[in-house]
């Protein structure tokens, strides 16, 4: 248990400290404050490092690429994205790739790479890899409202450990990671931005494909192709509002 409260004690530590040199790296939140976006690098790194230092645990070294991975491509759309374009639709329809566009290329061949180490025929690569590229995306549409995406996250990792709580301490880590980081984001100090959102989504994505059974994954896949489909029509955050439930555990915390 020490290392998830080391993970957790760095990456609450990191956040002031990166900080200042994300400042000028600066989005407008919902409320139209200028905040400085990227910092979820603070549990990418803080979670990476802890993980790193125990490669004997299993799948431990396919956490960290998948980390690093997603979090590259994230980055890369948090200093040059378009806000103006948004969904497939907006990044795939125009003429010129947008960095949303390439992050999710970038990602989805990143996950086939992922999926491969995990797969015993081209089915179980193809559908491994969608639930990891899925969920990446998933996670960066929860990410309009300080807090929902990290707490969606801890969420929804907590109960998937339990389902095989030996393979999956990397994960666990990781929840460790985010809730340390989980304090500056609800006070809306930093965002986590595309650097963290898409990491986590990664990472959720490959726990589920460590954890989930075959037609487990595929009720998974259906789901999430079902969900990112949606959001193209629908927005989550008015769907979250009208439900109290819902706006009460989104607002929990702020």
């Amino acid at each position: 248990m020490i290392w998830w409260v080391v993970a957790g004690i760095l990456s609450y530590v990191a956040v002031p400290l990166l900080r200042p040199i994300f400042a000028d790296q600066k989005r407008k939140n919902y409320l139209g404050e200028e905040t400085p976006t990227g910092l979820g690098i603070a549990f990418v790194l803080s979670g990476g490092l802890v993980t790193t230092a125990r490669l004997q645990l299993e799948f431990a070294a396919l956490f960290v690429l998948t980390l690093l991975f997603f979090a590259i491509f994230g980055f890369v759309d948090d200093v040059y994205g378009e806000m103006s374009r948004k969904g497939f639709r907006g990044h795939f329809g125009a003429r010129q790739l947008s960095t949303g566009a390439l992050k999710a290329l970038g990602g989805s061949v990143a996950a086939l790479v992922i999926a491969s180490s995990l797969a015993t025929n081209a089915w179980e690569l193809l559908l491994n890899g969608l639930n990891i590229a899925l969920m990446a995306n998933f996670m960066n549409l929860l990410d309009l409202r300080p807090g929902r995406c990290g707490k969606t996250f801890i969420v929804l990792s907590f109960f998937v450990y339990l389902l095989r709580p030996e393979a999956l301490g990397p994960l666990l880590t990781m929840l460790w990671a985010v809730a340390g980081f989980l304090f500056w984001d609800l006070k809306r100090s930093v965002m986590m931005g595309d650097t963290g959102s898409n990491a986590l989504g990664a990472v959720l994505g490959l726990a589920c494909t460590i954890a989930f059974s075959l037609w487990g994954r595929i009720v998974l896949s259906l789901v999430l192709v079902g969900l990112n489909l949606l959001s193209e029509r629908v927005s989550f955050s008015e769907v979250i509002e009208s439900n109290p439930v819902l706006r009460y555990l989104d607002q929990l915390g702020r």
